[in-house]
Order: structure tokens, then sequence, then C-alpha cells
């Protein structure tokens, strides 16, 4: 096995009712003058702060950013509650008067409170939803839309009276942790996926640092701790509150959460010595030396041999090396530096490793005309992440990390090397027509509009029979099955089953059809001819099939290497 490490909440607020606030009448505060002084202050102190930050910390031109979001946080509570005050003044009725004044000015400043809070909950969605990851964006933009709406209205809710004080405060309270629980998780962790994603470029097109990472989550975390703030204390104080956050030492905590969480996979190792990535390819070097041991003496046989089980795909080599340390890092890294290499944590490693990564060995005897010769065969199982995210059973959390921690991988370490060229990962209606209508047989032209449907699919073994995406034998199965022809073999609907089920139905290379399937062997896999891939040609020189997790579904250019036999099935 050669390793390349360069390749390779439903939330419920619960109301008091009926509550009221005792206000101590005789003691008057100067609001006017208590905002004057306090602005001041904060100005003069938030300017030395953010000097010696600046200065004195290394890196900290990164995350000079950080004091910009206050007036982004305070914005459209401040708006609130202006008009709040405003319709306050108009208050000064008689005695008499109070009572009718009072619920008409509640009316009209729920529906104020309502117009403001939809208009603030609109550009804080379309703001912060362009900051994160295409695919979480869509959910959290939706969540923070009618958080931002809640919340904005409950705060409104406060200008009528004590009452609505009290409700918009417990409101913006909850609505604050629900954004924790959202926005600020799933923004923290695109922006980590991010600096992973440049750091598997090669190091001359790497363009974002650690200091850069931790000033953008710097902001973040500001930004949210601002939120809670402001939906618990008066809006004045907030600016001082800042100060204090940022001269305590935020940026340090970010740099403890970071080396604290799986994404720590991906950071400068934090002392020298061992590393994951040195202690993991000791371990899958030392499993192969076994390997290669017992082929090379084979004993009590005439030869040895490796068979990588059941394996499908394209690669020679089959290898999980970034599956390992991925699994490792989400089953031992949340709260624990699983990155520093002590005995402890190099146990955690070997344990998932040899969970990973297993052998036997079989007597298998092969005659080829009157000659019989005896193998050793050593049977190798290389487990993947999703078999380990079941196995492990992590919950919902720990396997969307986990499926984001191999993605990048995944995106960045294609298979099938030089053996294919040209692909496309999607197709307009009109392209599909234009192969699609050079087809005569309704059943061939039926199996190709199919896999023509289907390109830009994802590609997932586990997911292979849900409809939503496929993998190579999958695609080729439900492709003739909707032409009406059954390729199903032995119970088996993986490629050496149906290349075996139709193996009296071979053609020539030379006389490919649309529809034909095509038959590869990467490794020895101890299946049928060891085939472990299979492709679907659609006509003039093209053919579609499921690459891989990076590639997907796509069209691309007819190619030979690996053939092992081409099949029509309804022949």
């Amino acid at each position: 096995m050669k390793i390349d490490k360069k390749k390779e909440v439903e939330t419920k607020i619960h109301k008091k009712q009926d509550s009221k606030i005792h206000r101590k009448r005789d003691i008057k505060i100067d609001n006017k003058v208590m905002s004057t002084r306090t602005k001041n202050n904060a100005r003069a102190m938030r300017k030395v702060v953010e000097s010696k930050i600046t200065d004195n910390i290394e890196g900290g031109e990164n995350i000079e950013e950080t004091f910009e979001v206050t007036g982004m946080a305070i914005k459209p509570i401040k708006s609130i509650v202006n008009e709040g005050n405003r319709i306050r003044k108009k208050a000064k009725v008689s005695k008499l008067q109070k009572e009718v004044v009072g619920s008409r000015l509640r009316k009209r400043a729920v529906n104020k409170g309502k117009q403001l809070a939809k208009k603030s909950g609109r550009k804080v969605v379309k703001k912060t939803s362009k900051k994160m990851a295409k695919d979480t964006s869509r959910k959290v933009a939706r969540e923070s839309a009618k958080i931002a709406t809640k919340a904005g209205t409950a705060v409104a809710g406060s200008v009528a009276g004590p009452e609505g004080t009290l409700i918009g405060m417990a409101a913006g309270e909850v609505a604050g942790m629900k954004i924790d629980n959202t926005f600020y998780k799933a923004e923290q962790r695109s922006r980590m996926m991010k600096f992973f994603m440049d750091k598997l470029k090669p190091n001359e097109e790497q363009n974002d640092s650690l200091f850069k990472l931790v000033g953008s989550m710097v902001r973040n975390k500001t930004t949210f701790m601002i939120k809670r703030a402001v939906s618990l204390l008066a809006p004045l104080i907030t600016p001082i509150l800042i100060i204090v956050i940022a001269a305590t030492g935020i940026v340090f905590a970010v740099i403890a959460v970071l080396y604290n969480s799986p994404f720590a996979l991906f950071l400068p190792a934090l002392e020298s010595g061992d590393t994951i990535q040195s202690v993991t390819t000791q371990y899958v070097s030392e499993f192969n030396q076994e390997v290669q041991t017992l082929i090379d003496e084979h004993k009590d046989a005439d030869k040895g041999r490796k068979v990588y089980v059941d394996y499908e795909g394209m690669n020679s080599e089959p290898s999980n090396y970034y599956d390992i340390m991925s699994v490792y890092m989400v089953k031992y890294g949340y709260e624990n530096t699983a990155t520093k290499m002590n005995e402890t944590n190099k146990q955690n490693l070997k344990a998932v490793f040899d969970d990973m990564c297993k052998y036997t060995t079989e007597n298998v005897t092969e005659k080829k005309g009157k000659k019989k010769t005896k193998y050793l065969e050593v049977r190798i199982t290389l487990k993947t992440y999703t078999e380990m995210a079941i196995e492990y059973q992590f919950d919902e959390n720990r396997t969307a990390t986990l499926n984001q921690l191999m993605s990048a991988y995944i995106t960045n370490n294609p298979s099938g090397g030089s053996q294919i060229s040209g692909l496309q990962g999607s197709l307009t209606p009109q392209e599909i027509s234009n192969i699609t209508d050079k087809i005569s047989n309704p059943t061939q032209k039926a199996v190709a509009s199919f896999v023509l449907s289907k390109v830009g699919y994802p590609y997932s073994q586990p997911l292979r029979n849900s409809g939503k995406a496929f993998d190579c034998s999958s695609l080729a199965y439900y492709a003739w099955k909707s032409a009406g022809v059954d390729i199903l073999f032995g119970g088996g609907t993986t490629a050496a089953a149906e290349a075996e089920g139709l193996k009296y139905k071979t053609v020539k290379e030379e006389n490919l059809q649309p529809g034909d399937l095509i038959f590869y062997s990467y490794t020895t896999n101890g299946r049928y001819k060891n085939i472990s891939h299979i492709g679907i040609y659609v006509g003039n020189g093209k053919m579609v099939e499921a690459v891989d997790e990076a590639h997907g579904v796509c069209l691309g250019n007819y190619h030979n290497g690996g053939l092992v036999m081409i099949c029509r099935p309804g022949k």
C-alpha cells in the first residue's frame, strides 16, 4: 500500500406572564449626560487599547478589524431605542389619559419595531451569508433571518413600557443563544475550512495564514459576544465591554479553541518532535512492511500476493491515510489537543489505525490449463471514513465535521490519474439532446438518457441506492433498469457482480455502441476478474461514469487503461 501524503433547540422562550417591574420613582438619571460621558470615555479607552493591540501583538494588523464590529452590532438596536424615546416624549399627558395613550403607544411601538427588525434582519443576512461556505450559508441564512426579525421585534416591544422591556430582554437573550448554535458555529467552521483548503495548495500558491485565521475568528467571536451583551445590557455600556473583552486575551482564547478542535490537524505543530502525520506514516509503514514480508516469504505457497478486499475504485494502490487522521481527530480532538503526540494520544491514534487497517492470510490454488499455482493471499481491508462514522456512532455534528475534513482532501486528491480526460460535471438539456438524438435504438437511447441526466450528481457508496447519489456500479444498474433490463447478479450490483452476470454478452471494443458497459480492473480485490470500476458508453467516443467523490458523475472521453471486458445487456 503506497502512501503519497502530497496527493494523498427547538428553542422555547418561556415568558413570565403578568410580570411587573417596580421602579423607584424618586431616582432620576440624566440619560443624555450619561450617554455623552460614556461615549467620550469609550472612544478614548478604545483608541488606547486598539493602538496597544495592533502595535504589540504579532499579526495584529490582521485582527485590527475586530474593533469595527461595534457599529454593526449596535446600529439596529440603537434605532429601536431612539424610536422608543421619541414615542415616550409624546406620552406626557394627563393621568386620566395615560392608560388609553399607553395602549396606543404599545401598538405603535410594536408595529414600528417589526418594520425596523424586518429591515435589519434582511441586512444582517445579506452581509453575513456572503462570508460562509456555499452549503452552510443556505441553511444558516434562513435561520438567521427568522431570528433577527424575532429578536428585533421583542426588543422593540421594550419601548412600550416595563412589561415590554422584560419580554424584550428575555427574547433577546434566547435569540442570542440560538444564533450561537447556528450562525456563529457554522461561520467559524467555514473559516477554518477555508484555511485548511489553502494549506493543501503548493507553498507558493498559499495566501492564508494562522494570524489571518485568528483575526477572522476573533471578529466573529467578538460580534457574537456583542450581540449577546446588547440583548442583556444597556447599549450605553457596550463599547466598554468590547474594550474589556479585547484587552483580556480573546486572541489567545481563539487560538486555544482552534488547537482543541479537529481542525488542529492542519495547524502548525505546537512543539517539535512527533506529529500526527509522522506517527500515522510510521504506523502505515509498519503495516505495509508486515504485509510485504508475508508476501515475500509466502510460507507453504508458490507465490504471495496482496488482495484489497472488495475494493471499488480507480486506484492501483488504495489508501485510507487521510481517513485515519480525520477519524482520529473527530473522535479525540474535541476539547483535547489531539495533535500533541504524547503517549496517550499515540495509543488513541493506534487504536483508530488498528480499527481501520486489518489483514488476514489465506491459501488459494489457481489452475491454468494443467498447471496449478498455490498463492498465499494477504487479504487487506481498509475502512473508509464513512464506515467509521457508523462504527464509532458519531453524532450529526461530528459526522458533519468529518465530512468537511475529508471533502477538502478528496477535492485536492482525485483518483483516476491520467486515465480520465475531458470531464464535464454538468450538461444543459440541449447538450443531452445533441447526444441522444443520434441514437436510434430505443433501449440504448433510454440508457444513455438516464446516465446523461445524472451528470453532476455526487459520488457516494453509502448513498448508492438513494437516487440522490451514485457509485459506478449503481449508476449502470439503474440506467439499464430504467430501460427495462435487470443486470443484478447473485443478489449483488457491484461492478464485478454485474460483469459476471454478463460474461456471455461481451462485445469487441471496435464494436462499441451507446449503452454498452465497460469494465475495468485497477488492483486485485478478490472479485470476479478483479473488476473494480465500470462506465457507460454513450457514443461518439464519450462515456459517463461515477468517477469518485472529487468528481461525482461526469461525461468524459472513452478510456481503455485497465480494460477487462465490454458487455451489452440487451444483446
